[in-house]
This record gives C-alpha cells, sequence and structure tokens, in this order.
C-alpha cells in the first residue's frame, strides 16, 4: 500500500512542477501581451486597452489559487506518507 501512496505522491509531485512551468510561462507571455501594449498605446493615441489583459489578470489569480490548493494537497499527502511510512 505505501508503494502505491508514494507512486500518487510522485505523480502530484510531477503535475506541481508542470503546472509550475506553465504558470512561468504564462507570466511571460503575459509580460510580453503588456509590454505589446504599451507600445501600441504610445503609437496610437486612440487605441483602447484591449480587454485581453483584464482577462489575463482572472487567469493568473486563478492559477495563483489552483497552485496553492495544489501545493496544500501534496503538503497532505507528504504528512500522510510520513505518518503512513512511521507506523
Amino acid at each position: 500500500m505505501s508503494g502505491n501512496i508514494a507512486s500518487q505522491f510522485k505523480k502530484f509531485e510531477v503535475e506541481y512542477e508542470r503546472l509550475l512551468k506553465c504558470f512561468s510561462e504564462f507570466e511571460k507571455i503575459k509580460g510580453k501581451l503588456s509590454s505589446a501594449e504599451r507600445t501600441v498605446l504610445q503609437n496610437d493615441n486612440q487605441a483602447s486597452p484591449p480587454l485581453s489583459i483584464h482577462h489575463m489578470n482572472l487567469i493568473e489569480e486563478n492559477a495563483k489559487r489552483d497552485l496553492k490548493a495544489l501545493s496544500i494537497s501534496l503538503k497532505k499527502i507528504e504528512a500522510h506518507i510520513k505518518h503512513s511510512v512511521n507506523k
């Protein structure tokens, strides 16, 4: 049984790392979009800010919340594994 728990924990760790990488890539893309928006606004006084930046902020907030929840779940699983191993 403990082998199954360790296997599940490893899967969670891999998924957590994948999500961190995705979030990092998202941050890079968001930065590039913000930079592009500033360039457009500087070159075109009549340009209105795109709605996508607002949506990107919402996605970022959701991603942060999901990563926090995943981190908490990983800590609970780790504690459960440690408790199971120490029995």
